[in-house]
């Protein structure tokens, strides 16, 4: 039988996530005309905490961590702050575990689920062209396309 309720670590993680994107989501709002109309996700219904919706979650909060690269400094300087006043850490603390995740599976060299699929591909999407990670990114490039030719 599948699980549809999640633990208490994942509802907290639930929570997390969910609060992180929301505060993300109305600050883009304010300051990037690119990103208008992004606070749909505070419209989000509060749906049965589900792993399905963590999962989802997750991805967004992932999305939320490439947005913000895009960020003049000053705005990136702000949006930190933010963070940091309700959640106790900002980006680049948050960016570190992600970055760390995102070593974890290219030394494991395989995805085992389209989450890491996402994050991989978020973050190749990042350093692509950056000829300091040339090595990085065609590792994550070959792991995405052996995805990809498996499960997509």
């Amino acid at each position: 039988m599948k699980k549809t309720t999640l633990t208490i670590n994942e509802l907290q993680e639930f929570n997390y996530k969910e609060n992180w994107c929301l505060e993300t989501a109305k600050y883009l709002d304010k300051v990037s005309p690119i990103a208008k109309n992004i606070s749909w996700f505070a419209n989000w219904p509060k749906m049965s905490f589900t792993k399905k919706w963590l999962n989802g979650l997750r991805m967004a909060y992932n999305d939320s961590l490439e947005m913000v690269q895009d960020l003049d400094p000053n705005q990136y300087k702000k949006l930190d702050e933010i963070l940091r006043k309700k959640f106790g850490h900002g980006l680049f603390e948050a960016d570190q575990k992600h970055i760390k995740r995102v070593t974890k599976i290219v030394e494991k060299g395989k995805i085992s689920n389209k989450e890491q699929y996402y994050l991989l591909r978020e973050y190749f999407e990042r350093i692509w062209d950056m000829p300091e990670y040339k090595e990085t990114a065609k590792k994550i490039e070959d792991i995405l396309f052996t995805f990809e030719k498996i499960k997509i």
